[in-house]
């Protein structure tokens, strides 16, 4: 651009001179249709970076610079090129920039937009913020840092131990939600094939698991349906013991701040 104004500069001092350096204006012109050339085709390469970049010319206080950026925005489409992607790059980086501003933390930890969001938004509306709070933390692996400062808050504010986590609070539906999308495919995938067997097995078809004496069939064992309840429960205690290395680290995050 600076180029470009010196060399409308140099040709309006040449057209004031008369006909001697008519020669070099000619050049000057010849060099100012290749640079407007250049600029549109590297544009053109990268119309959405390029563009985003270079849009605050066609505003520049100077108006020369904006007769230039307007002749090479005209290049441009003289050339076919089109736009079509261009509102949905400038909307995604906006989107971008207020995930940034959502997900800032502090210096000591401290996250001061999630938690004003969490003093201003309706309890109504506590669900949404539940589900947007923990999809964006998660996503930047920063959802620790959301569940530290949101069940410290919790303690802080909480009357007595037994109330802790019981009430319609943010803190419980932002727990109750990591449980339900991070623990559903875990869950599945664990206790399927134990219950399974437990109902397709011609083994346990005819097995009673009942404890309760006032509810025993006569032909029933207390002490029979006991060992049976205590042989299925090793089984599904025993799976999921064995596959910790399975659980979501999500949920490690979640059990690691709650202890």
């Amino acid at each position: 651009m600076n180029l470009l104004n010196d060399c409308s500069e140099v040709e309006d001092e040449n057209a004031q001179t008369g006909g001697r350096k008519r020669g070099m204006s000619r050049r000057l012109a010849s060099l100012r249709h290749c640079t407007v050339l250049a600029m549109s085709n590297l544009l053109n390469a990268n119309v959405d970076s390029g563009l985003m970049h270079s849009i605050g010319l066609g505003y520049h206080k100077d108006l020369q610079t904006r007769a230039t950026f307007m002749e090479v925005l005209t290049k441009i489409l003289q050339q076919g090129t089109e736009f079509d992607t261009l509102a949905e790059t400038v909307l995604a980086d906006r989107f971008e920039r207020l995930v940034e501003l959502v997900t800032m933390m502090g210096d000591q930890g401290e996250l001061p937009i999630a938690m004003a969001l969490a003093n201003v938004v309706p309890c109504s509306q506590w669900d949404e913020l539940a589900r947007v709070l923990v999809t964006l933390f998660d996503s930047r692996h920063l959802l620790y840092q959301l569940l530290w400062n949101m069940f410290s808050k919790e303690v802080e504010l909480a009357d007595s131990m037994q109330t802790l986590f019981r009430g319609n609070s943010l803190a419980s539906k932002i727990m109750t939600f990591c449980f339900k999308v991070y623990g559903a495919t875990y869950l599945q995938k664990l206790l399927d094939p134990l219950l399974r067997v437990v109902i397709t097995s011609s083994d346990w078809q005819h097995v009673s698991f009942e404890v309760d004496p006032t509810r025993l069939e006569q032909s029933e064992s207390l002490e029979e349906n006991q060992r049976n309840l205590l042989q299925m429960t090793e089984k599904f205690f025993h799976a999921i013991i064995s596959s910790s290395s399975e659980f979501p680290p999500q949920l490690r995050s979640v059990c690691h701040c709650l202890y």
